[in-house]
């Protein structure tokens, strides 16, 4: 890496990357603590961030490898680590005391958050197609879109939880796919 504006764009990355990261981290750890109430569900949105946050982090390394950055690229590159910290920052924002339970308040968020989460899928695949790495990660990505798609206009309690588990299951699977590609 002997090209400064890759370093320019990998310092950025991993900025929003480590933001996100922290705000997952404190939400938990208020959680963990005793601070602040959480029902399982949000705890396991929580989890699923965590893991999403560890991924991006594990891919900065593809960073490096580019040369002849310009705007549009760095834009285009960022943009998904972007919209992953507008989707965490719904739940890791404290519910005001005066609202809504917890479920309905879920619920509330859960049709922006989803919409991110999915957002960021496409984004995901997006660079897959530019970078010509399509694989089998690819196509799980795929699918944990159309879950979130399925998950962003249903308010069914027992629905969101089984997309949970699939979810959190995909996300896993996605991991392994891409560690053994390289």
């Amino acid at each position: 890496m002997d090209n400064p504006t890759t370093l320019l764009v990998a310092i950025m990355y991993v900025t929003i990357v480590a933001t996100g990261l922290v705000n997952v981290l404190m939400a938990l750890s208020d959680i963990v603590g005793g601070k602040s109430k959480s029902d399982s569900l949000h705890t396991g949105w929580l989890v699923l961030l965590l893991l999403a946050y560890l991924n991006f982090f594990w891919e900065t390394t593809a960073i490096l490898d580019i040369e002849g950055w310009n705007f549009l690229a760095f834009i285009s590159f960022i943009i998904g680590p972007i919209v992953l910290l507008f989707a965490s920052s719904l739940v890791t924002s404290p519910k005001e005391v005066d609202e809504a339970p917890m479920g309905s308040y879920y619920f509330e968020q859960g049709r922006r958050f989803f919409l991110l989460l999915c957002l960021v899928q496409a984004w995901i695949i997006g660079l897959d197609v530019v970078f010509d790495t399509i694989s089998y990660a690819t196509y799980t990505t795929g699918a944990i879109a159309a879950v979130f798609l399925v998950l962003m206009v249903s308010k069914n309690h027992r629905l969101h939880v089984a997309g949970l588990g699939v979810l959190l299951l995909a996300f896993l699977i996605r991991i392994v796919f891409r560690a053994a590609a390289g």
